[in-house]
C-alpha cells in the first residue's frame, strides 16, 4: 500500500501520511494513529510503540480507544476489522441502521455469512409506529424521515431474517451501539444536530463494570429483553 492509498482511505492530505512515514520524531494524532492501525490491520503498538507507552491509560478512559466527533470521521475500515474479528456475537442496537448500511454497503451479506458461520447475530431497531417516531419526525431536521429510515432498515433486514434475531422498541432512541465480542462503536444522539453529526466512540472492554459494559452490554442487553420480534 502507498502512502497515497493510505491517505486516501484515511481521507487525510497524502503529504501528511508522507511526512508520517519520513520524519522517524513524527507521531500523528491518536485518533489518526487508531485509524491507520485498522486499515492496516495491526496493533498501534507495532507502528508507534513509544506514543503507545507515554499515552498509557490505566483508569477507566482505557476503554476508550477512540473518539469521533462525526458519522464520517469514523474510517469505514473499522466497521470491516470488527465485523471481520467477530467470532462470537454481533449486536446491533439503535434506532436506524440508514447510515450504517450506507457505510456498509455489503453489510447483509456479511452479517449473514457470520450468522451461517455460527456467530449469534441480533438486532434492535426502534418501532415505525411509535408516538416516539412521531415526535422525533417534529423536532428532528434529518431530510429522511425516522419512520422511513426504520422501514428502509427493516426491508435490508427481512431477507436475513431466518439467521438473524430481530427485534423492535423505541426505547432505543437516544444512543446505537454496534458491539462486536469485546469492542463496541457507539452513538450519542444530540438533538438538533443531523445524524451525520452525532459523536461517536470506539470502545474496547478491558475491565468488568466498566464503560463497556455499563454502554455497550447492560445497556443493549437491557433493550433486547424490552424489546418484541419484528417478525412473529
Amino acid at each position: 500500500m502507498t502512502t497515497g492509498d493510505l491517505a486516501e482511505k484515511l481521507g487525510t492530505d497524502p503529504k501528511t501520511v508522507a511526512r508520517w512515514v519520513a520524519e522517524e520524531g513524527r507521531t500523528p494524532h491518536p485518533r489518526h494513529r487508531w485509524a491507520v492501525a485498522d486499515v492496516l490491520e495491526v496493533d498501534e503498538v507495532a507502528l508507534w510503540p513509544q506514543a503507545v507507552r507515554s499515552a498509557l491509560k490505566t483508569g477507566p478512559d482505557r476503554e476508550v480507544r477512540a473518539v469521533y466527533p462525526t458519522r464520517f470521521a469514523i474510517p469505514t475500515a473499522l466497521y470491516h476489522r470488527l465485523l471481520a474479528d467477530a467470532t462470537r456475537e454481533v449486536v446491533l442496537c439503535a434506532y436506524s441502521y440508514y447510515g450504517l448500511w450506507n457505510r456498509v454497503p455489503d453489510l447483509s451479506e456479511t452479517l449473514r455469512a457470520k450468522a451461517e458461520a455460527g456467530c449469534r447475530v441480533r438486532v434492535t431497531v426502534g418501532d415505525p409506529d411509535s408516538p416516539m417516531t412521531r415526535r422525533l419526525e417534529e423536532v428532528d431536521p434529518e431530510p429522511l424521515a425516522w419512520a422511513s429510515a426504520i422501514e428502509f432498515s427493516r426491508r435490508a433486514l427481512e431477507p436475513l431474517a431466518d439467521v438473524v434475531e430481530v427485534r423492535q422498541t423505541d426505547l432505543t432512541w437516544g444512543r446505537s451501539v454496534y458491539r462486536f465480542d469485546g469492542e463496541a462503536v457507539v452513538c450519542l444522539y444530540v438533538v438538533p444536530l443531523p445524524e451525520a453529526s452525532y459523536p461517536y466512540l470506539h470502545l474496547q472492554r478491558r475491565q468488568d463494570n466498566g464503560i463497556f459494559d455499563a454502554m455497550a452490554v447492560r445497556h443493549v442487553e437491557a433493550l433486547w429483553e424490552a424489546a418484541r420480534p419484528v417478525w412473529e
